[in-house]
Formats: structure tokens, C-alpha cells, sequence
């Protein structure tokens, strides 16, 4: 049996007890906020395969040791963090409660290691690991305290996902996992499963720039199917297309089924006019059309000028046959929205949208071979915190016009549709501000999961 339990309010202990005692089979539970007592499951749950527990309160972090030794044989699927933390202090960093939260974390997390590296246990001897994980991710933690000593108690030889969402500490853990000289040699060679790699870095809690770190770190490991990175900096981002980006094409681009980068800098409260992204040149879009032939989902920042412009330069020409090359790709996320003067716009917000539709099919797929063509789904902008939790009806927000333009918009692309004997593809709006219908209609949508803290 799998509950799951999305919820914006406290989760106390005799709300869950009762769900637990009758349901001793319990594989998989994630909760939103929750106490000690209400996922203090050895007492009455056996084998527990899938725990996520984003938003932990520091005090609860470091008790997590009682369900991690219960559950160790059967725990596959893995999910702490501090997601409610992390929020509060992005947004409202003026509170000063960040830097203790994030000691106080800190000293959880270090609590909750000592007790891996105390286990005393005859099926942790000889080098044995205490977890066999599947899938781990870590929300807002500081994943450098992962250390050597504390990574041995964990086998990732299994492991298929990684995700790292607004991590510090990131140049000690990748450090870590490169390090050729550790106690099991090296890391990376028992990531041999690993399929799927998700990082969101934000910049107000990694001062430190990573991006060469991580592109080391991504060269370093066994070809991906997903790779998902989302970086936030202070400094204007990187150009896309550079001799780093073009390794991890080189390492990863075959087997790349879904491939999102989006990098960025700004002030995501003034969003709309403020964000600067990295646009991969033509160049780079040759690059990833090139290495990345078996793409099915693809999310980047593009330049709108490169779909809207009525009488396109070489250069734009060449962006555009570049994206129309991926034959397999069923998924396309325009990061960037098209660029809406709301001061000045005379026509409602749909109709203006409609327009930026009309010229990206006109651009990309009216010129597609309609045999060829498997494009299901186009997307605009991409996902905040703040949609994920309206979507989940969890937040009400007002709806003012700023915020609407922002909301990701996705549409359903229909090629049944004939115009004068050839084939005119159209798109439909399907949803605004999540993919939650999309993802019942079977279409991919791995690439607009990931959001932004703001």
C-alpha cells in the first residue's frame, strides 16, 4: 500500500498514528510537515520501501535515525530535506533567521551522521553498508557533511537517481565524490547505475560558484538518461555554449533522453523584467541538437527573437534547424517568456500569448516533415515554488497580471489538423501554472518538474 499526503498544515502524531496501526503493509509515505511522533514508524510499520520528508523542522531531522535502522533493509527510495526553511529564508531573508536555521540544521544533520557512523550492527560489518538506496535526495541541507567517513555507510552501487535541490555545502560533496582515495576507492565507479541527475543551486544559500565543480563532477560519471540543472548566480550567468558544456554533451548527449539547463541571475521578486538567462547561441544549439540525437524532452532559455522575427538572419535560420532536427523529441520548455509589455499591451493576456504560439509553430513546426515530427507538448516559462504549492491547492494567491504572465503556460500539440492539402500542426492551451493534466494525458513531462525557489 503507498499513502501520500500532501498538506500545508502541521501533521500530528494521532492523525497519522491512526492511518498507520491499521496499515502495517506501508510502503511508501510522503509528507509535507510532519513531528517526530507522526513518522516515528517502528512502531507499527515493517518495510518501508519510499520515505519522503522534505519538510523537516532541525529537531526531527537528527530523531530520523529510529526509521533509517528499522527500515534499512527494505528503504530504497529516499527523500529529507528542509524545503519550509529554505523558502523562508530566500524570500524573506530580512527575518535573520537564516544563518541560525541553517546552524541548527546543520548540527542536526552532523547528529544524524554520528549515529550512521555509531551503528554498531552485525549486518553493517566488514565494510557492509547500512542503506542500499535507489533514488536519495537531499532539500536544503547541507550536503558537504556527507562526508568520506559517512558516505561508506551508504551504497549508491544501486543508486539511479541523484538530486541535489538548493544544497550547501555542494563543492565539499562533489569534492567527496570524486576523490579517487577514499576508503572505497572511487565514488563515482559505484554510480555505475546512476540514470538521472538533478541539481538546483540558489544563490542566496551557495555563495560559492560551482559551475566548474559541477561540470568535472558531470564528466565524471556513467552516461545519463536525465540531467536536469537549474543555477541561480549573482554574477551574469555563463554563455552556454563554452568548452565545459560541450564535455558534458560529449559524455552524457547520446543517451540523453530529457536534458533541462537553465541558468540565470537577477531578482527573482521584480522576475518578469530582472532575470537574465543564459540563451544557448546557434552554435550551442547545433552543439546539443549534434550530441543529443535520442532527446525527448528538452528545456532551455531561448532567445525570442529566434522564433518571432519575420524575416529570421542566418544565424536565427540556423537555431531554428537545429531545434526542428530533434526528430524524437516530444517535449519542448521555452524557459524564457516571450517578452509581454503589460503597460502597453492592448490585447488580453491569452490573445498576446496565442501570437508568441502562432510564431513558434510558424518558426519551428509547420516547417517540421509532419512524418518526422513526434512534438507533443510546448511550454512556456517554468515552475516557481509558488505554483507548485497553488497547484496543490495549499497557497491561495491572489491572481494579479504579473503573476499570471509568469505562470508556465503548456499546450497540447495536435498535427491531425490539414490546411490546403498539407498538414498545419496547431496548439491548444492545455493548463497554466502546472502540468498536472498534462501528466495524465501521458505526455513527458520529466522536464518541467524541476522549479525555481522564486
Amino acid at each position: 500500500m503507498e499513502l501520500s499526503w500532501d498538506h500545508g498544515c502541521f501533521f500530528d502524531f494521532p492523525t497519522i498514528s491512526c492511518l498507520l496501526e491499521s496499515q502495517p503493509s506501508l510502503t511508501s509515505l510522503s509528507q509535507d510537515r510532519s513531528s517526530y511522533d507522526a513518522f516515528n514508524l517502528e512502531r507499527s510499520v515493517t518495510a518501508l520501501q519510499a520515505l519522503n520528508l522534505r519538510s523537516l523542522e532541525h529537531e526531527d531531522l537528527s530523531c530520523l535515525w529510529d526509521v533509517l535502522s528499522k527500515h534499512k533493509g527494505s528503504l530504497k527510495h529516499l527523500t529529507i530535506g528542509a524545503e519550509t526553511s529554505v523558502i523562508e529564508s530566500y524570500h524573506w531573508p530580512e527575518r535573520g533567521s537564516s544563518i541560525a536555521s541553517s546552524k541548527f540544521y546543520d548540527e542536526a544533520l552532523g547528529e544524524l551522521m554520528e549515529n550512521f557512523g555509531d551503528f554498531d550492527d552485525e549486518d553493517c560489518q566488514g565494510g557492509a553498508s547500512l542503506l542500499s538506496l535507489e533514488t536519495f535526495k537531499l532539500v536544503g541541507l547541507n550536503a558537504g557533511l556527507l562526508t568520506q567517513d559517512y558516505l561508506s555507510l551508504l551504497d549508491f552501487s544501486e543508486l539511479t537517481s541523484l538530486s541535489l535541490e538548493s544544497c550547501r555545502g555542494l563543492k565539499g560533496l562533489f569534492a567527496v565524490l570524486r576523490d579517487a582515495n577514499n576508503k572505497r576507492g572511487a565514488l563515482t565507479q559505484s554510480l555505475k547505475c546512476l540514470q538521472s541527475f538533478h541539481l538546483r543551486r540558489s544563490s542566496k544559500h551557495q555563495p560559492v560558484n560551482i559551475r566548474a565543480l559541477l561540470m568535472e563532477f558531470l564528466v565524471s560519471l556513467p552516461p545519463l538518461t536525465n540531467l536536469m540543472i537549474l543555477l541561480e548566480a549573482k554574477e551574469r550567468p555563463q554563455e552556454l555554449r563554452d568548452r565545459n558544456f560541450g564535455k558534458v554533451l560529449l559524455t552524457h548527449g547520446k543517451s540523453l533522453k530529457t536534458l533541462l539547463w537553465e541558468e540565470r541571475s537577477g531578482t527573482p521578486h521584480a522576475r518578469s523584467y530582472d532575470i537574465r538567462a543564459t540563451y544557448p547561441s546557434p552554435t550551442g544549439l547545433i552543439e546539443i541538437a549534434e550530441h543529443c540525437c535520442n532527446l525527448q524532452e528538452l528545456g532551455i532559455p531561448l532567445d525570442w527573437s529566434i522564433l518571432t522575427a519575420k524575416e529570421p538572419s542566418r544565424e536565427h535560420e540556423r537555431a531554428r534547424r537545429a531545434l526542428r532536427s530533434l526528430q524524437s523529441l516530444r517535449t519542448l520548455n521555452i524557459r524564457t517568456m516571450p517578452p509581454i509589455n503589460l503597460d502597453e499591451m492592448k490585447l488580453s493576456l491569452d490573445r498576446a500569448f496565442e501570437s508568441f504560439v502562432s510564431s513558434v509553430m510558424t518558426a519551428l513546426i509547420s516547417r517540421w516533415n509532419i512524418n518526422d515530427m513526434h512534438l507533443e507538448t510546448l511550454a512556456f516559462g517554468a515552475l516557481t515554488y509558488r505554483d507548485v504549492r497553488n497547484g496543490l491547492g495549499l497557497v491561495h494567491i491572489h491572481e494579479r497580471n504579473l503573476y499570471t504572465m509568469l505562470r508556465p503556460r503548456i499546450y497540447d500539440v495536435d498535427r491531425r489538423y490539414v490546411f490546403e492539402g498539407r498538414p498545419k500542426p496547431i496548439a491548444n492551451l492545455r493548463e497554466i501554472g502546472t502540468y498536472e493534466k498534462t501528466e495524465a494525458a501521458g505526455r513527458c513531462v520529466e522536464v518541467l518538474r524541476p522549479y525555481w525557489l522564486g
